[in-house]
């Protein structure tokens, strides 16, 4: 049995719209994601989201503005070594926010994008499933 890796996501959300990554490598090279990545030693997840995304885009969330979505968890989800499972979080943020988001880290670009308009074919990993659970939530 393979270590468990946790990871998170954090999904940014505004009126109807999702701010995504552009991957800039493998897996998934040219998908869309979610901003996210590992959880480090003695961090909570809810750490590594606020973190995560102030790395990889340059937003600041709180803490108390994060809601848990779902859990990622099945086996061959991810083809890197080891079992990742992610826990994604969502956010209400500011138009303003969405502006001053910034491509960081392993993002090629930043894509804001209707949630209405996304597809399963344009996203990596099975984060897709996350975009139907969130449509779920905001209706």
């Amino acid at each position: 049995m393979s270590k468990i890796i946790d990871t998170i996501d954090g999904v940014l959300v505004c009126d109807d719209r999702v701010l995504l990554i552009e991957r800039t490598k493998p897996p998934f090279e040219d998908k869309y994601v979610f901003p996210g990545g590992h959880v480090e030693e003695g961090e909570s997840l809810i750490e590594a989201v606020v973190r995560e995304l102030q790395e990889e885009v340059g937003v600041e969330v709180s803490i108390s503005d994060l809601n848990y979505l779902m859990k990622l968890d099945v086996p061959d989800r991810d083809p890197r070594p080891g079992r990742r499972v992610a826990h994604v979080f969502w956010a209400r943020v500011s138009a303003r926010m969405f502006e001053t988001a910034e491509a960081g880290s392993d993002a090629r670009a930043i894509h804001i994008l209707p949630l209405n308009e996304i597809c399963a074919e344009m996203m990596g990993f099975d984060h897709y499933l996350a975009i139907e659970r969130l449509r779920e939530v905001l209706k």
